[in-house]
């Protein structure tokens, strides 16, 4: 659930209670209110219900993303205790960097010293009576991470049908195969500065097709999208790059949408947008523009890339677009995010429309020199107002374009249709409509508050009267399926559900919830290939009526709704189909392993939940629906798991991992300020406890059961199932420290906890760190009542010279409970009088002092995410944005920690002592595997 914009438990499970469709105040008229309470959405349906109430009786339970909640915390994690992040220190932290790429992944248990991908190259959602066509993605489904962007070539015959595919965090893939059976995919971005992308161009001037242009950073003002290095190009198929071009108007900014002019390759345009570092700031509320990257907006190029000109932002004239704060807040003339969409006149390239973040659509007549205003934005402002756009040649010469809109708040998003946009002023017809009654209730708020994340609008060319629409699933809704997709083929007036297919009413083939992407066939308008959070769908180009599923009683609609559920599913596809297979792009947030089997592992990812493998690379299954955030395993029960979805959301399942068995225990943990993806552990030695750090350090020692029998957990904490009666509290977490003292690991209130470890030689030490740089230990953290754990803090011992910055990861020495590493995020420049990323830290707990080694040396201001410490040779090992690296015992020098992986995001590292392997949990790529011995 990261990336877009993600309510807090609570305040989603609210919005499952009220009408589905009823959205920033509009009533969609002529729906049931009874369809409404059915969906659990990406939660299971019990304990969407408990914590709506919840949220009822404890307001501060309703906290609400903004469009970026895990970027917030990413850019604090990096920004603290500076307001922003400058250019020069992106770019400081690059150079530091040195990369390992490999292509193509190797991949299986590996060899010692080189990282292979231990998948998954299959993950599979396998078939459970819980997700059915009422819920989440419906049947057994293959899925990959997010997917932002598709391209496909001219030429689409059964093998021959070449399909581009970029991954938000994983790079870009290609197969010459997609049109049917299941694709090779192959890797090609092994070279890239950063595999997060957003846009990928076929050079219409190459027949061969092998000339493509790429587009780094995500544009979405989403979550975990990061901002790029500039634009790659190939001109064979991607087996060699140039780039990044242009890095000097791209860098620190996100490529979003490039085009090249037919006839002349030489003339590109590009758009930009602020990136994800330019969503908002520590001080809250603020706005990051990145001091010193360069101004985001429309760029050209006359050269083939070789240099650029800023020509436009959402304004007539491009020279009143400052770049600056108050343009980020939404004070200026120009768009406060920058352009998100170009298209080119299908009859004349000298006319370019742009379409900007809350500043409308904007047509040059004259191949980018001046600009005019053709469509006005619906909401300018709201600063995330986005509107999707694509143009197409109607048999009269003129051109069609057609527009999908929206943003987070009111009007609602809707799709209009102009016939006649090349010149003067053009009409634009909203085609939407909240009444059951008009066709247009296809198109009715399709991205339900998030278009600045989940939106396209789609005309095949040569099929101007065919649009294809996107947005996310509409939970609760039972007259269509989830309205994920839709397709018109009568210009936009009414609409077909494309979000499932025909092969069953209750478990039917489906889309993943969130849409970005989609391209059709260019020899069949109705074949499409989708791009969404769970990978990458094609459809089998075939449609069938299946308006007889709306007479099931369990939709339970009205005469009305049934009539337009009939006219929806009158046209779906007969099959929708994976093409995920091979494609390792799960977006991994963390890795725990099994103490039993080291090669049991679960890790919890973007928007796919949490997942489970028995060491089989090719194979992981979904255990939790949802986000995924951290996990873990018990000291003594093989058979328990926990899991969380971001936040302090735990669950706990004493059945493998089984689906059915996963029982909330997280009610007392709701009230307090924390990290968006919570430190949480089970106790390395003591069956049964477990510690989460929020404002405080939690503990429980009963696997949050409390008093219940686990046949109690089940019946009343169960979240499928559960009952959740009001006089029964699910988890029995007890703050440590003294009773009433708010922040005790940081300190000061609304403050939280990042790091919380336990010594694995004894049942009383435990470390924990903070957001504001401090870093204490207990050496009673099993003491009763809780109250009496006392802490002792480190980080303000004489000579410490630690940095007062993000405590990423604490890595306690399993033969030594008062020896520990502590990494920092962070910029060496936000606090120059305390440098330092790594530190070996010693704490005497006969004067209650410690001492502090920096071991950062020649390491450069590199932002750490991760520490672990391969004990038996003394090697430490870092994970950063752009990999992993390692200090050798003994030496003073970091070097890239092993060949084979990838130039990428690593959020996690995992040690496993006993076997010598260390995990490394990617955003993109899936996870690694490097043995050490």
């Amino acid at each position: 659930m990261t990336r877009r914009r993600r309510h807090g438990l609570a305040a989603f499970a609210v919005l499952l209670v009220v009408a589905a469709a009823a959205v920033a105040g509009v009533t969609l008229s002529g729906s049931d209110a009874t369809s409404a309470a059915r969906g659990g959405g990406e939660f299971p349906t019990a304990l969407g219900a408990h914590l709506a109430k919840l949220a009822v009786a404890a307001p501060a339970l309703k906290t609400q993303e903004n469009p970026a909640s895990r970027s917030d915390w990413k850019f604090e994690q990096q920004a603290y205790p500076s307001a922003d992040i400058a250019l020069a220190k992106i770019d400081a932290a690059r150079a530091a960097a040195k990369s390992a790429k490999g292509r193509p992944f190797p991949s299986g248990k590996g060899q010692k010293g080189t990282w292979v991908s231990v998948g998954p190259d299959t993950a599979l959602y396998p078939f459970t009576e819980f997700r059915n066509s009422f819920l989440y993605v419906p049947n057994t489904y293959v899925a990959s991470g997010r997917t932002t962007v598709l391209a496909i070539g001219s030429t689409c015959k059964p093998g021959n049908c070449r399909l581009w595919a970029g991954a938000a965090g994983g790079g870009i893939w290609t197969t010459k195969n997609a049109l049917t059976g299941q694709p090779n995919w192959e890797f090609v971005s092994g070279s890239f500065g950063i595999q997060a992308v957003s846009s990928i161009t076929i050079d219409p001037n190459d027949p061969s097709g092998n000339t493509v242009w790429v587009g780094t950073g995500e544009a979405n003002a989403s979550g975990d999208s990061a901002a790029g290095v500039g634009i790659y190009k190939t001109t064979n198929g991607g087996a060699s790059w140039t780039g990044p071009l242009g890095a000097n108007v791209f860098d620190a900014r996100a490529v979003g949408s490039i085009e090249v002019v037919p006839g002349n390759p030489n003339i590109v345009y590009a758009a930009s947008t602020r990136g994800v570092r330019g969503v908002s700031s520590v001080s809250g509320g603020g706005v990051s523009i990145i001091p010193g990257a360069p101004q985001w907006g429309l760029y050209k190029s006359t050269n083939g890339g070789a240099s650029w000109t800023f020509v436009h932002n959402g304004a007539a004239t491009p020279g009143v677009c400052t770049g600056d704060t108050n343009e980020a807040l939404n004070l200026g003339a120009c768009s406060p995010r920058g352009v998100r969409h170009i298209a080119l006149d299908p009859s004349n390239p000298q006319i370019v429309y742009a379409s900007s973040y809350a500043r409308g659509i904007w047509r040059s007549p004259d191949a980018g020199a001046t600009w005019v205003e053709i469509k006005p934005s619906l909401n300018a402002a709201q600063n995330t107002t986005r509107a999707a756009i694509a143009v197409n040649k109607l048999p009269n010469g003129k051109t069609r374009m057609y527009v999908y809109e929206g943003n987070v708040g009111t009007p609602f998003s809707r799709l209009f249709r102009s016939d006649d946009v090349s010149s003067g002023v053009p009409v634009f017809t909203d085609l939407t409509s909240n009444s059951l009654a008009n066709p247009g209730v296809a198109t009715f708020d399709l991205c339900t508050g998030q278009c600045w994340y989940d939106v396209f609008v789609h005309s095949p060319k040569g099929h101007p009267e065919v649009v294809y629409a996107g947005g996310a699933y509409r939970y609760g809704e039972t007259f269509a399926n989830k309205r994920g997709v839709i397709m018109s083929t009568d210009a936009g007036v009414s609409g077909y559900d494309m979000t499932f297919d025909g092969t069953d009413p209750l478990h039917p083939n489906g889309l993943h919830p969130d849409q970005h992407a989609l391209v059709t066939n260019p020899d069949n308008p109705m074949q499409f290939f989708e791009a969404n959070d769970g990978g990458i769908m094609r459809s089998s180009g075939e449609l069938v009526d299946r308006s007889v599923w709306c007479d099931d009683p369990n939709r339970n609609l009205s005469a009305a709704a049934n009539a337009r559920c009939k006219q929806m599913l009158s046209k779906i596809p007969t099959k929708l189909e994976s093409l995920n297979k091979g494609l390792p792009t799960l977006q991994f947030q963390s890795l725990s392993v099994s103490p039993f089997n080291s090669n049991l592992l679960q890790g919890g990812t973007q928007d796919n939940g949490t997942w489970q493998t028995q060491g089989n690379p090719t194979k992981w299954e979904n255990t939790m629906i949802g986000d995924g955030g951290q996990s873990g395993f018990d000291s003594e029960i093989p058979a328990f798991r926990f899991h969380t979805f971001f936040q302090a959301t735990p669950d706990v399942n004493f059945s493998n991992g089984d689906i059915s068995d996963w029982n909330w225990i997280g009610d007392p943990l709701g009230t307090e300020t924390q990290s968006f993806y919570v430190p949480i552990i089970s106790d390395p030695v003591e069956s049964g406890w477990m510690f989460v750090g929020t404002g405080h350090v939690w503990r429980t020692k009963t696997h949050g059961m409390g008093s219940m029998s686990l046949a109690e957990l089940r019946q009343h904490c169960n979240e499928w199932t559960g009952d959740f009666p009001a006089n029964v509290t699910c988890g029995d977490w007890e703050p440590l420290g003294p009773a009433g003292v708010a922040g005790y690991v940081s300190g000061v209130v609304n403050q939280y906890t990042t790091a919380v470890e336990r010594a694995p030689t004894d049942s009383k030490t435990l470390w924990a760190g903070a957001l504001n740089g401090r870093v204490v230990i207990s050496t009673n953290a099993d003491a009763e009542p809780a109250t009496s754990v006392a802490f002792t803090r480190l980080d303000d011992d004489a000579g410490s010279g630690a940095p007062g910055r993000f405590v990423s990861s604490i890595f306690i020495d399993p033969n030594d409970a008062n020896h520990a590493w502590v990494s920092y995020t962070g910029f060496d420049a936000s606090t120059p009088a305390t440098p330092g990323h790594v530190f070996e830290v010693r704490y005497n707990p006969a004067t209650a002092t410690s001492t502090w080694t920096n071991r950062s040396y020649d390491l450069g201001d590199l932002p750490i995410n991760d520490i672990a410490v391969d004990t038996a040779s003394g090697d430490a090992y870092a994970a950063s944005d752009f990999g992993v690296y390692r200090l050798a015992s003994g030496t003073t020098t970091w070097t890239a920690a092993a060949p084979g992986m990838p130039n990428v995001e690593v959020a996690g590292l995992t040690y496993v002592g006993k076997d010598r392997i260390l995990y490394a949990a990617t955003h993109g790529l899936g996870a690694w595997r490097l043995n050490l011995g």
